[in-house]
């Protein structure tokens, strides 16, 4: 079962038979899709190097870039994080000053002994450091240049199913992406995908979503014999032999989400990438009862 090379004017053709998976029927086994991954929004170089950042103050070497107190700032010796989310307009903590005109900071200052002194909240209408990275933006480009493959798709039964028939489906290999992570000015921003749902469209007006820990299905084996997958299933209602070629064309579309971890704490929402396989076959039979 795959892609379908034909024209889109022509209906999959369907062949049958385990040794024909590469065709779109339904069968035991896999079948390689050849269909590429929907295009990642926006670009980016990804890649990028250097160790953390070295700045100085009053002859100690200190980092630019700190998880805890935010970014250095060399001319008065403090460390700034900006405070996010921020609070409401109005809130007490903004001591009459506009939201939209500045911003509020956390500021932890560097005494000439090396030690510091405690965080205070200061309000800033320019940002007392160099424009930091974004690691939003870092994890996008990231993501633009992780290849996330098309899913090998696995079926069963061996034959044609027939309707009212438990059908198994899973993926034979998720091929879970390994992106490189991505360092810049002493910020490193990493990505882990994670399989959150197939979603399986037949072709009938029906489709199967199967999510989390089900969501790459579980491969059949003879031992299951009739009984219906445990994690990803579905039954046809009704067969495809009114449909040109005999066949219901769907289609399996796989979402990975994209956890982001960046090294100063800074949260960053999970990034969707959903990888499509179009023009997959099924082709169900009727069942027929002779008197």
């Amino acid at each position: 079962m795959a892609p379908a090379g034909p024209a889109a004017a022509d209906p999959p053709a369907p062949t049958g038979g385990a040794t024909h998976c590469q065709v779109n029927v339904i069968c035991t086994g896999i079948g390689q899709p050849g269909s590429t991954p929907t295009a990642p929004a926006g670009g980016g170089t990804g890649g990028g190097g250097g160790g953390p950042q070295i700045c100085s103050w009053n002859g100690l070497p200190l980092a630019c870039n700190d998880p805890v107190r935010g970014w250095f700032s060399s001319s008065d010796g403090c460390y700034y994080r900006a405070i996010t989310p921020p609070p409401a307009a109005g809130d007490a903590r903004w001591k009459g000053n506009d939201p939209a005109k500045g911003a509020l900071y956390n500021r932890t200052c560097v005494f000439s002994d090396g030690s510091q002194g405690a965080p205070e909240e200061v309000y800033l209408t320019q940002s007392p450091i160099p424009q930091p990275p974004d690691p939003k933006k870092m994890a996008y480009e990231i993501k633009a240049e992780t290849v996330f493959d098309p899913p090998v798709l696995g079926v069963a039964p061996k034959n044609d199913p027939v309707v009212g028939g438990n059908v198994w489906l899973w993926l034979a290999d998720p091929k879970t992406p390994r992106p490189e992570p991505l360092t810049r000015d002493g910020l490193t921003v990493a990505l882990k995908p994670r399989l959150a749902s197939v979603k399986w469209t037949f072709g009938d007006g029906t489709s199967v979503t199967c999510k989390g820990a089900a969501a790459a299905g579980t491969p059949y084996g003879p031992e299951y014999g009739g009984a219906p997958s445990p994690t990803c299933g579905h039954v046809f209602r009704t067969g495809s032999g009114t449909k040109r070629g005999g066949v219901f064309t769907g289609s399996v579309e796989a979402v990975w989400m994209n956890d982001v971890t960046v090294s100063d704490g800074t949260r960053v929402d999970p990034i969707e990438v959903r990888v499509n396989v179009q023009n997959v076959g099924f082709r169900v039979a009727e069942v027929q009862v002779l008197n």
